[in-house]
């Protein structure tokens, strides 16, 4: 089947202004509800690493189990310029989410065929509007974090592989190293990138024959910059007794962790039943995409790669597949699974989706068009509603608010209670000017404070109350009324021993919660 040069409904500047007009609009709905969650403590630590001095930031680099560096160095100017309020923090992250819509565009070109055609065709445009609207990559192109811009370093990355296989050129084998590079010093585990382009390379027949010095002088060139790393965190990878903290996650959880990422979001009540359009559309793609992705493209001097549409589909799956397998085998040796690790697969994910909106549209005869129109439909409108959910609903640690109703009624003299202790970074944040410096004074603003107890020292129960004691008694002498803001409690103290001591020796006078925080207000006995 031959393609139109041109079509009367996507000619060439028509598709380039709806594809416009999709970033608009992804920009858009980053916008809303920006600053409607509370700061969460990963981003509470961006903006003190990022504020420290020069000299500590890049002492990063040669610190081991380090992360993200290059996106705190990225941050600093950023918050000199514009401050340090939540709105500043989270606006880099909508920039980035709606760069990596216009790479997706790219990407999905090289990919996709179909880019000129009629209706409901236009494969790559389609991938696009799925990214725009994912609830997953809305959520995270809203944290103060740097995941938004790996997704768009990995489409980076991507795509700069994808034209220097399609054109060559060392100057195109650079700008593959460079943007890989810059996504692995933005996060370590964009490191999964390198074995997943391998695998394309091998797939990519005939090209590899004609680009592998190419290829080999840009993995030639990984090696340089990745034996620091390499140092850094070798420590840590051979260490039997170093623990990365997390628990291990059986494969089969980590798959269903991982589906259900990208298709509700973060949202954690969405009916099952809700999400079977995604399902139809994502198996249909994975399914019968081999067969569309046969479909003749603009190859002569067209951006689509020029290998067989088997190739690409196998592009597809192995992007989507390989991190996932890559990373719990990793966790086998060291536990380190965390979904957003992996966050970058969601342009996969979006790509075959969009490839079963063609399968559908092509194999379900006369009302196909219909049948893709009304699934895309349902997609659209869903994750609408859990884009918006995830705005309304309190989904991050209220941080904020509690620290708003302690700061707002404690007195100068009561003491502050914070369980776990690094809360006091989000206590100093949330009392400050959210200028450049917001950490400049705090130790007045927070003073007088102590850390909450740890108690996981081992201890049989009778001698560890009996050390809470000994310590709360010594330290709490002098104070009449305290506060205590307990949030992630449980890391830091399982037993609960704090709180049983001072429900023991104080009167509770007052008790708010908030999501996943709880402040409460004790007056001590007989002071």
């Amino acid at each position: 089947m031959s393609i139109p040069a041109r079509s009367a409904t996507f000619s060439v500047p028509g598709v380039r202004g709806a594809v416009a007009a999709l970033l608009w609009l992804g920009f858009a709905w980053r916008m809303v509800g920006l600053t409607a969650q509370s700061l969460w403590r990963d981003e509470v630590d961006v903006v003190f690493l990022a504020t420290r001095p020069l000299e500590q930031v890049l002492a990063m680099f040669v610190s081991p189990a380090q992360n993200g560096v290059l996106y705190l160095l990225l941050m600093r100017p950023w918050f000199r310029l514009v401050g340090t309020s939540e709105f500043a923090l989270r606006y880099t992250s909508v920039l980035f989410g709606t760069l990596a819509l216009a790479l997706m565009w790219q990407v999905a070109r090289k990919l996709l065929p179909g880019w000129r055609r009629k209706d409901l065709g236009n494969m790559p445009l389609w991938a696009v509007v799925f990214l725009a609207l994912h609830p997953y990559q809305v959520w995270y192109s809203q944290e103060g974090k740097m995941y938004a811009l790996v997704v768009a370093l990995a489409l980076l990355s991507g795509w700069s592989w994808l034209n220097a296989m399609h054109r060559g050129g060392l100057l195109r084998w650079g700008g593959y190293l460079l943007a890989t590079t810059v996504a692995i010093y933005t996060h370590l585990l964009a490191a999964l990138l390198i074995p997943v382009h391998g695998i394309w390379f091998l797939l990519s027949r005939p090209l590899n024959r004609v680009r592998w010095r190419g290829y080999l002088l840009a993995l030639l060139g990984f090696v340089l910059p990745y034996l620091p790393l390499i140092g850094w965190q070798w420590h840590y990878l051979t260490s039997l007794d170093y623990q990365t903290g997390y628990p291990f996650t059986p494969f089969a959880q980590v798959v269903r962790i991982l589906l259900l990422d990208h298709t509700r979001g973060v949202l954690p009540t969405v009916p099952t039943l809700w999400l079977v359009p995604l399902f139809f559309l994502a198996l249909a793609g994975l399914v019968v995409g081999l067969v569309e992705l046969q479909t003749p493209g603009i190859r002569n001097g067209g951006p689509l790669l020029p290998v067989a549409g088997w190739v690409r589909w196998g592009i597809l799956v192995t992007w989507l597949a390989l991190p996932v397998l890559l990373l719990h085998g990793v966790s086998l040796v060291k536990p380190l699974f965390v979904d957003r690790y992996v966050i970058w697969i969601g342009p996969a994910a979006a790509m075959l989706m969009a490839l079963g909106v063609e399968a559908v549209r092509r194999n379900a005869g006369r009302l196909g068009a219909l049948l893709a129109g009304g699934l895309v439909c349902l997609v659209v409108l869903l994750w609408l509603w859990i884009g918006w959910q995830q705005n309304r609903v309190p989904l991050k640690t209220q941080l904020r608010e509690a620290v708003a109703y302690v700061a707002g009624q404690r007195k100068a003299d009561e003491l502050l209670v914070l369980q776990i202790p690094h809360t006091h970074w989000a206590y100093r944040y949330y009392t400050s000017d959210f200028g450049p410096d917001p950490y400049r004074g705090s130790e007045a603003r927070l003073a007088p404070w102590m850390e909450g107890l740890w108690t996981q020292n081992g201890l049989p129960d009778e001698r560890a109350r009996a050390e809470v004691d000994r310590v709360l008694r010594e330290r709490t002498r002098g104070y009449g009324t305290l506060w205590v803001v307990l949030t992630e409690a449980k890391m830091w103290d399982p037993r609960g021993l704090m709180v049983e001591w001072l429900d023991a020796h104080g009167r509770l006078v007052d008790r708010q919660r908030f999501h996943q925080v709880e402040v409460r207000r004790y007056r001590l006995q007989g002071r």
